[in-house]
């Protein structure tokens, strides 16, 4: 049986479209994307600013730490080159997307229908907007459960009447967790669908691969990428179609270094993906809040690892041997799961503090005992209506909290539209300003970050499988 969360979008505003394609010079002053290529190994020792400007709290002043670095490319170099890069790519997404209307098509991949377009859309009084997500990648469990929670959003929205009498039609376009695909079907979905606004991906490579891209378009992505660098430019103003609805980086990783004191631990290890932006990005926050409360992470005691590195016993032996009381591994599930099984087999008695990747389906996919975990979550699974929900959808779904996730950012900007429709200025407007209690919280976003503020976070372990929520952190 299905769940009702919340009570359907106002039934109020005028529908209208207004969508512009960007120039090409508009493409040739875009920084290049990043690649989805494993970068090599980097050396230990090189000092960075851990902490963004745009990730610091007012007032703060940037510290140095000695990471393990990525090496950075000298801006200067290959710029003509680059920029012909740009001019070809763009040329040949435009060649391929009309292409594609010639003929009839798009490069989408929907798990219920064929792609729809605006135009389609329009003619038979219905809403378009995209579902931009890992359906057969690496993090396909997560895109998955975020696509699927999306579309019980529309379908209740649809059964409930649709938007001021509109329904919802949602194409979802498969990234396959790869970041050329991802630009090349964001760039189908805007041009060829010319959707109205497109539910974004928890993952940050994807999101940061296309940030760049949403400047040339009208077409607010509204996603759950947490670090705060995928909806803010680095001179502190946000990419204008960039949002999330889940706490920063920033918050969480200040949350589960805050719980890790609290509850009496003082020595740290840190495992970490110096290639996974979301990796990186909760880095800084957990080890500036160590050192909020006087607690230094030894700079032997950080690990760096790359896509190349899979080999996770000699990876956390010197973590193991000094015996920290827990070792910060965000990272995403498949690692973690490999992580746990090579900690648990090097014989470690401390806790793994994860980010959001630790949570459920982490313990079924691991299998064995999960009661040394410690992870962060969006849900209370002790509320019964998300625990009834959980309960129905616990076969079809591998990460619930994605799925409440997906169905949130659905259900807010379906409001956003009931009250001010499609038109681009307006509904980005509506977004900016956006105030919606969800399933997952109240979410208020901030017009100059495009991200929640306030937004309160769970500490979760577990009881051998069975999750056990320890406490509620306000954002």
């Amino acid at each position: 049986m299905g769940i009702r969360f919340l009570v359907e979008p106002q039934k109020r505003g005028k529908l209208h479209r207004n969508l512009y394609l960007p120039l090409i010079a508009n493409v040739c002053n875009q920084e290049s994307k990043p690649d989805n290529k494993a970068e090599k190994p980097v050396q230990t020792g090189q000092d960075f600013p851990i902490c963004p400007p745009s990730h610091r709290k007012k007032g703060g002043k940037a510290r140095t730490h000695s990471f393990p670095a990525a090496p950075r490319a000298d801006p200067t170099q290959n710029q003509g080159e680059n920029t012909m890069k740009r001019i070809v790519s763009f040329v040949m997404a435009v060649g391929m997307a009309l292409s594609l209307a010639a003929c009839g098509g798009a490069a989408s991949t929907s798990t219920s229908a064929p792609a729809a377009s605006s135009a389609a859309a329009a003619d038979s009084g219905e809403i378009l907007i995209g579902c931009l997500q890992d359906i057969t990648g690496n993090t396909s469990g997560l895109g998955l459960s975020v696509q699927k929670g999306a579309q019980a959003a529309v379908d209740e929205i649809n059964a409930n009447g649709g938007i001021n009498g509109k329904k919802i039609v949602m194409n979802t376009y498969d990234t396959k967790g790869d970041v050329t695909e991802a630009v090349n079907s964001y760039i189908t979905a805007v041009t060829v669908d010319q959707v109205s606004l497109i539910v974004g991906p928890p993952v940050a490579n994807i999101a940061n691969a296309i940030k760049e891209t949403s400047e040339g378009y009208d077409v607010p992505v509204v996603g759950l990428a947490m670090d705060p660098a995928c909806q803010t430019k680095s001179e502190g103003v946000p990419y204008k179609n960039m949002f999330a609805l889940q706490p920063s980086a920033t918050t969480q990783g200040d949350i589960m270094a805050a719980f890790a004191v609290k509850n009496g631990y003082k020595t740290f290890g840190i495992l970490y993906n110096q290639e996974n932006a979301y990796s990186v990005s909760l880095l800084a926050p957990f080890v500036d809040r160590l050192a909020e409360e006087n607690i230094t992470v030894d700079n032997s005691m950080i690990v760096a690892y790359g896509a190349a590195d899979t080999d996770y016993k000699t990876l956390l032996l010197p973590l193991v041997n000094a015996n920290v009381d827990a070792i910060y591994c965000p990272n995403y599930t498949q690692q973690l799961v490999a992580i746990e099984t090579a900690a648990t087999e090097l014989g470690y008695k401390g806790k793994i503090i994860t980010g959001l990747d630790g949570a459920p389906g982490f313990n079924t996919t691991y299998g064995g005992d999960c009661s040394n975990i410690y992870y962060i979550n969006n849900i209370n699974t002790e509320d019964e209506t998300i625990a009834a929900k959980i309960a129905e959808i616990q076969n079809d779904v591998s990460a619930p909290n994605k799925y409440f996730l997906g169905y949130d950012i659905v259900m807010a900007a379906a409001d956003c539209v009931a009250k001010v429709g499609t038109d681009y200025t307006a509904l980005h407007d509506a977004l900016e300003n956006l105030s919606y209690e969800g399933v997952t919280g109240k979410i208020t976003i901030d017009p100059t970050t495009h991200m929640p503020t306030g937004m309160s976070m769970y500490m979760y372990t577990y009881d051998n499988q069975t999750p056990v929520m320890l406490e509620q952190f306000a954002g």
